[in-house]
């Protein structure tokens, strides 16, 4: 929520995440990796994808009694889902308001493809902790080896 907040104090294509980064690394972000816009947006969509799925996962093992493993494909399906559903209300949005304000609410910033990029960050997020999260499952599933 913390990354919603922030892009919603600065509007999300004007959040000066290059001037914070030049002053912890001492350089700059966009010319380093020669972006062409700002990608806090897709920061924010890639954290909701990497952090929300261990929220749903355990909201859906506790209180609606559904099975660990499934849980895990559930919660990867809650995550794409409310992507889609986020990028159809910005579409919607740009629907409703003039051109030039709906260009500067949504972030899109000139990128016709914004909504399906957007959407991947998500879900790369989410496989990131899919994988992440069977990894531990593994380690706390493994017998504790006999040292003497």
């Amino acid at each position: 929520m913390l990354f919603h907040v922030l892009g919603a104090r600065y509007i999300y294509s004007y959040v000066p995440y290059d001037e914070w980064f030049e002053r912890l690394a001492g350089f700059d972000l966009t010319q380093a990796f020669r972006l062409r816009r700002n990608h806090y947006d897709r920061f924010v969509h890639f954290m909701f994808g990497l952090l929300i799925p261990r929220v749903v996962r355990e909201a859906q093992v506790r209180y609606f009694d559904v099975p660990k493993q499934a849980s895990r494909f559930f919660a990867i399906e809650f995550v794409l889902a409310f992507s889609m559903l986020y990028e159809l209300f910005e579409w919607g949005l740009t629907m409703i308001l003039s051109p030039s304000d709906a260009g500067a609410y949504n972030g899109e910033q000139g990128d016709i493809w914004d909504a399906h990029k957007d959407m991947t960050c998500a879900a790369i997020g989410a496989i990131i902790w899919y994988v992440l999260s069977l990894l531990k499952s593994g380690r706390e599933r493994m017998p504790a080896s006999n040292s003497r």
